[in-house]
Parts: C-alpha cells; sequence; structure tokens
C-alpha cells in the first residue's frame, strides 16, 4: 500500500480514537470529573487508569495501519506504542488537568506523535535492513 495512504488511515484513526472512540473516557481521564461526582479520597487518583486506558487504545489505533499494511518488527511497534502511550499520557495530561494547554496545541502535539511515528515505522525498518 502506499505510504501516503497509510499516513492518511493514521490521521482518520486518529480522530476517530481523540473524538469519536473517547465516550465516558473524556469526562474520567479528568481530575475535576472525579472530585465532582466521587469526592471521596478513595478515587483521587481514579483518572489516571482512565487516561492510561484513552492513551493505550490511542496508540493502537494510530499505529493498526502500520501494523496492517507496512511490515514492521514487533519490537519496534511494542517500543512505539510504549512511546506515544507515555506521549499522549502527557499531552492529555496538560490539557485536562493542568490546564496548561489548550485543544489546539493538544492536537498539534498529537499530530506530530503521528509524523515522528509514521517516519520512524517507515524508515528504521529500512536502516537495519
Amino acid at each position: 500500500m502506499n505510504s501516503a495512504y497509510v499516513f492518511l488511515l493514521m490521521l482518520f484513526m486518529h480522530i476517530l480514537d481523540d473524538f469519536h472512540f473517547q465516550g465516558c473516557l473524556a469526562n474520567l481521564k479528568q481530575k475535576s470529573w472525579w472530585a465532582t461526582n466521587a469526592p471521596d479520597p478513595k478515587y483521587k487518583n481514579d483518572w489516571i487508569p482512565a487516561l492510561l486506558a484513552h492513551c493505550l487504545s490511542w496508540s493502537m489505533m494510530v499505529m493498526a495501519p502500520c501494523v496492517i499494511f507496512m511490515d514492521v518488527p514487533v519490537v519496534l511497534v511494542v517500543a512505539l506504542v510504549l512511546f506515544n502511550c507515555a506521549v499522549h499520557f502527557f499531552v492529555d495530561d496538560l490539557k485536562c488537568n493542568r490546564l496548561a494547554i489548550g485543544l489546539v496545541e493538544d492536537q498539534l502535539l498529537h499530530l506530530s506523535q503521528i509524523i515522528f511515528t509514521f517516519i520512524a515505522l517507515w524508515k528504521i525498518p529500512e536502516m537495519i535492513a
């Protein structure tokens, strides 16, 4: 498959997962939601697994076209899923909990992740072959 199509599919998967498929996780990944709706101290860190679930879902969705249509070493896929999960967690925490960035910055950072991931999956296998 043409690499441009793979990249466009990655962007499409980003839009699906970051906007449409998030569902209740959009609220549950926010500390403020828990403080308002479940103020008991035992729930104060429950935003963390919700944010992790979203980040893992997003990372796997964005990389799915690469895994399906490109010949990528498994170790590289795992490394990039973990990398993207960590970066996505940091970025979404900045937006949702620290209120340090807005939606535009959030989306530009995620677009940067997609570009980095695409280049890594496209070029690294060529370099090690």
